[in-house]
């Protein structure tokens, strides 16, 4: 959301969030795309940034591949594990490209999510 008084910052808030409809990626995990991509090859467009909730005990049934991109979650709320660790609200972790990772939540998480290379 660009606002008339900060026309040079896009922002999205709490009431912006609410409005963006989820993405199913996977049972139990959805992802809310705030920015997307604009690839000059004329292919679909990506996302660059998202929030990704887990409900409590969701993960990726599969391995999540960074091909295109490297990825920066930051956790926001909750706890996130995959087979490198747990990570709690706060924690910043960064895949990269060419990183594989099996994320999931035992309580649930919220994550905001960047690919900076899209």
């Amino acid at each position: 959301m660009t606002t008339s008084a900060r026309p040079d910052f896009h922002v999205v808030d709490a009431q912006a969030l609410e409005g963006i409809d989820p993405i199913e990626l996977y049972p139990g995990v959805t992802a809310q795309v705030v920015s997307w991509t604009s690839p000059a090859d004329g292919s679909d467009p990506l996302p660059r940034e998202a929030y990704v909730r887990f409900a409590p005990g969701a993960g990726y049934t599969e391995p999540d591949h960074h091909g295109d991109s490297s990825e920066i979650l930051v956790v926001v709320e909750g706890e996130l594990r995959d087979e490198g660790g747990r990570y709690p609200a706060g924690s910043r972790v960064r895949g990269a490209k060419g990183s594989t990772h099996q994320p999931r939540s035992e309580q649930g998480c919220l994550l905001y999510a960047f690919f900076p290379e899209r």
